[in-house]
């Protein structure tokens, strides 16, 4: 696996999702190479391990945990005003938070949990720190890359019923939620993208995390199953890192595109322009209460 070598000093990198899985391993490389990282986790006893275990393997202290649950919306704009109070320039956003559920459930708010974990938080997340994003576009390149899933090319999009009230398949809602997290890459570089912004979005590959242990019996299965054809976090989170962090060409001109193996891809056909501008207004109209 290619190594990354660029010093990140100076650049300010946050990532969601960042306690576990291969959004550790990412925060984890980007304080190897003297970024000052911000990890928004669930969980603060698992925040701070993680936190703890970053410091002692790299030496970075300029390590920051700010608590939010990707199932609400009002947590996940709490946490948005905290982090652009406290750092106004941010350089990358890593969307990575996000979760599988066996069953149809909602939120507190009235949404679905799975649109509203692996969504609607981050879409709303973005949005409110584009003002920092923009401000570290003017000191060089930014980025904001989105952790999609091979998953979307089995996932249309009903825009009649987003929130799966008819038909709710667990992994239905979760390769459509990955789909809106391809869509929403795109179409934040189409508005975006004279700003010296890069978006992207990507498949890390069936990784070895719990992930699969809580989607439901079909995704248990398929964790077992598929367990020996598994990719290790580290390889997982590669193409992640690559994306956030690389001075190569493909990496900085990924303009909108989705990639598997640092390898730009070509998503399922029904991921359209159109369909990304419509999720964005639809999006944008169901977050802006949250404000």
């Amino acid at each position: 696996m290619p190594t990354n070598t660029r010093d990140l000093a100076g650049k300010t990198y946050v990532v969601t999702g960042a306690n576990s899985g291969i959004g550790f391993e990412a925060a984890q490389d980007f304080a190897q190479r003297g970024a000052t990282a911000i990890l928004v986790c669930r969980s603060q006893a698992r925040g701070q391990e993680a936190i703890d275990r970053i410091k002692l393997h790299t030496g970075n202290q300029d390590l920051h945990l700010y608590i939010a649950d990707f199932g609400l919306l009002a947590s996940v704009s709490a946490v948005a005003d905290k982090i652009v109070s406290d750092f106004p320039v941010i350089h990358v956003l890593c969307n990575n938070a996000g979760g599988s559920n066996g069953t149809r459930s909602v939120s507190a708010e009235g949404f679905e949990t799975t649109l509203a974990t692996n969504h609607l938080s981050g879409f709303l997340l973005t949005q409110k720190l584009l003002p920092a994003i923009i401000k570290g576009g003017e000191q060089g390149l930014a980025r904001i890359v989105f952790t999609s899933s091979y998953g979307h090319t089995h996932s249309p999009l009903n825009f009649d019923d987003l929130g799966l009230e008819r038909d709710y398949k667990s992994l239905k809602a979760y390769g459509r939620s990955k789909l809106m997290n391809l869509l929403t890459a795109r179409e934040v570089q189409r508005r975006y993208g004279e700003h010296n912004i890069v978006a992207s979005s990507f498949h890390p590959g069936a990784v070895r995390t719990p992930i699969w242990g809580k989607g439901g019996p079909v995704a248990r299965i398929l964790g077992v199953v598929l367990y020996p054809f598994m990719v290790s976090i580290e390889k997982g989170a590669d193409t992640m890192i690559w994306l956030s962090s690389s001075d190569d060409e493909a990496s900085v001109q990924a303009e909108g595109d989705y990639f598997i193996k640092r390898t730009r891809t070509t998503p399922a056909s029904f991921a359209t322009d159109e369909a990304a501008q419509r999720l964005w207004q639809v999006s944008m109209d169901t977050v802006s209460p949250y404000f």
